[in-house]
């Protein structure tokens, strides 16, 4: 799951010197986002984009989250049209990644909403449509709902925040979001029970489908919060994905970029192929041509599985994503990575190898490779948590991309 901390000044000035403090924290490279809750400001003197610009040059990469929370949802910014007008604004800056809106889920006064976002994302920048209330938890039914209305503005993070009141509260929140993320897998998700109550809410994104958590580093924009030392210890304790898993196919640079990986977080790492060699004591190839493709996938999926509940960097064959229980079992105990390459850079790459995969017999050629990458992409795509476009980098600058991307996700050892 994907940190995030909000700050929340009471001027443009303490919101940058939080910044710069922030920046210099030894917890701000595992960060995902930066939410600035613009609604704390008490007065607004600088032009908001000189304001953003300030925020952008402090916080360099990391994501920005524009929020303005109204008085309706636990903000402090009056309701109006004034609300619209800021938020266009702030993105017509071009600097928010996201601007936060805390859209209509009734049936009426949606047109304002659906022309807002549409604004937004002419100008570039991405949704998240949220909803909030600090009194109540609506019942499971009306959870799930408040979820499919949030996500039929079309945004990029659909986000549902309450307040429990019992117990069941909190279980209902996380049912209603884990059956909304299985019905759309590859949309964000963000469901927060607050309150010491809800607090283990914001730890079980397996279970509750949530992408992304709030965190305090400062202080807490909302009751209910970790710490981010806390949370990047129970997260890894509790989550059942401990693994971190390269995904592509051969000549991907999967091996090359696994085994560096392993030495900078000192993580165990293990190829499922060279796991395989060892048992069947003869290489795959062998392998293939005495017991057939069949035979070779039911043990490959056999070594997945005795690989999952440890830290670990595992480089997976290739074909291992052709079944649907590989792919559920990644999804499940791995953060997966998808080293995306071009059939042109895989030829390139193998040309001349001799330790050549069964499959790739006699099909050294482009129109061969693409035939067979394209047979396997959507199945990569669909079990990966990110994909590494590795066209035209360097193993150094794969190496720091990928670095960034599990600091960010707590999937790396913490270096604190």
């Amino acid at each position: 799951m994907g940190m995030i901390v909000p700050i929340q000044g009471k001027t443009e000035k303490e919101c940058l010197d939080i910044l710069k403090k922030l920046r210099e924290d030894q917890y701000f490279p595992y960060l995902y986002a930066v939410e600035l809750r613009y609604d704390f400001l008490e007065k607004r003197v600088e032009k908001l984009a000189d304001f953003l610009q300030g925020v952008r040059n402090l916080i360099g990469e990391k994501k920005l989250i524009f929020t303005i929370r109204t008085n309706r949802q636990g903000g402090f910014y009056p309701f109006g049209k004034s609300y619209f007008q800021e938020n266009i604004l702030a993105m017509e800056s071009g600097i928010p990644d996201y601007i936060d809106l805390e859209v209509e889920c009734g049936i009426s006064g949606r047109e304002s909403w659906k022309e807002c976002i549409a604004m937004v994302k002419r100008l570039g920048g991405k949704v998240i449509a949220s909803y909030h209330d600090f009194h109540r938890t609506p019942d499971l039914k009306e959870c799930e709902a408040i979820l499919e209305r949030l996500s039929s503005y079309s945004p990029d993070i659909v986000k549902m925040a309450f307040m429990p009141k019992k117990q069941e509260d909190v279980l209902n929140l996380l049912f209603a979001g884990r059956r909304w993320r299985d019905k759309y897998p590859k949309k964000e998700l963000i469901t927060i029970s607050m309150g010491e109550m809800g607090k283990l809410s914001r730890l079980c994104g397996d279970l509750s489908g949530s992408s992304h958590s709030f965190v305090q580093i400062f202080g807490e924009s909302a009751p209910g919060q970790w710490k981010i030392e806390e949370y990047l210890k129970l997260h890894r304790a509790l989550s059942a994905r401990k693994g971190i898993a390269l995904l592509g196919f051969m000549g991907s640079g999967k091996s090359t970029l696994a085994g560096q990986l392993a030495v900078m977080g000192d993580l165990p790492y293990f190829e499922t192929d060279a796991v395989l060699e060892q048992e069947f004591s003869m290489s795959i190839k062998e392998y293939f041509q005495k017991f057939g493709e069949e035979s070779f996938r039911r043990e490959e999926s056999r070594v997945l599985k005795k690989m999952s509940g440890r830290e670990m960097i595992l480089s997976p064959g290739g074909g291992i994503v052709l079944k649907e229980e590989n792919r559920n079992f990644l999804k499940n105990y791995f953060f997966c990575v998808y080293l995306k390459v071009s059939p042109e850079t895989v030829l390139q790459r193998l040309s001349g190898a001799k330790n050549l995969r069964p499959l790739l017999q006699d099909k050294m050629n482009l129109t061969d490779i693409t035939e067979m990458m394209e047979r396997r992409s959507a199945f990569y795509e669909e079990t990966a948590d990110y994909i590494l476009e590795g066209d035209g980098k360097s193993i150094s600058e794969c190496l720091t991309e990928l670095q960034s991307v599990l600091l960010e996700n707590a999937f790396f050892p913490a270096q604190v």
